[in-house]
């Protein structure tokens, strides 16, 4: 075999290894999208005022300051389980934009109703743990 046939065969070598790189960024990228999407959050807003105190999550997935308010969320909502429900809307959805307009409510923020539906607070960013469950355990009398 001469040097020539050798360097031809090489570069489908580095094809094989580069079509297995490529491959494992994309499912790294497609993983790390997955882990930013909202989980365990409904957007049935007509839960609001059913005899639950709600708290909504408006969040917009375009935005790094809602992905920390919803991170923030998620470790506050496990500690109210069963006695307060969180739902999300995203205010590029016609029932978000409604939503916001009647609720008065900014693209990235918490709006808290009480168990009949009246809305008690609008929470605005930045928010952190302790804050949000100050305020919850003040709009609703419930402790974490």
């Amino acid at each position: 075999m001469s040097q020539t046939d050798k360097e031809v065969a090489t570069p489908p070598k580095r094809a094989g290894k580069m079509k297995w790189i490529v491959g494992g960024i994309l499912l790294l990228i497609a993983a790390a999208a997955a882990m930013n999407l909202p989980r365990g959050y409904s957007d049935d807003l007509s839960r609001i005022g059913k005899g639950k105190a709600v708290v909504v999550l408006v969040h917009n997935k375009n935005s790094p300051e809602s992905i920390e308010l919803m991170q923030v969320l998620d470790d506050v909502r496990g500690k109210y389980s069963g006695r307060v429900e969180f739902l999300l809307t995203e205010p590029n959805t016609p029932q978000g934009s409604a939503f916001m307009a009647a609720s008065n409510a900014p693209q990235v923020s918490l709006v808290l109703f009480d168990a009949n539906g009246k809305q008690l607070k609008i929470l605005g960013i930045p928010q952190t743990v302790g804050n949000v469950q100050q305020e919850i355990a003040g709009a609703f009398g419930v402790a974490p």
